[in-house]
């Protein structure tokens, strides 16, 4: 009998306890995004020129399909 009671006092969260799944969470959410935080200062200036260069590569794709395409205003639409 006092095996049956200690085993469900055992398994029974404290007070303090119910709350810790949701804190822990939170936590490794804040740590992640301070991480990222950290990455994106430090890696600023090649994060900006690498989006730089990929629009000027999707502008430069887009340019050169459209010269080939006829003129809306000649064709007469």
């Amino acid at each position: 009998m006092v095996y049956f009671n200690l085993e469900r006092w055992a398994k029974r969260p404290d007070k303090k306890e119910k709350g810790q799944g949701m804190t822990e969470y939170i936590l490794i959410v804040l740590l992640v995004a301070i991480a990222l935080i950290a990455v994106f200062g430090v890696f600023r200036n090649k994060l900006i020129k690498g989006v730089k260069t990929a629009g000027q590569q999707i502008e430069s794709v887009t340019n050169q399909s459209n010269e080939g395409a006829p003129d809306k205003e000649s064709s007469g639409e």
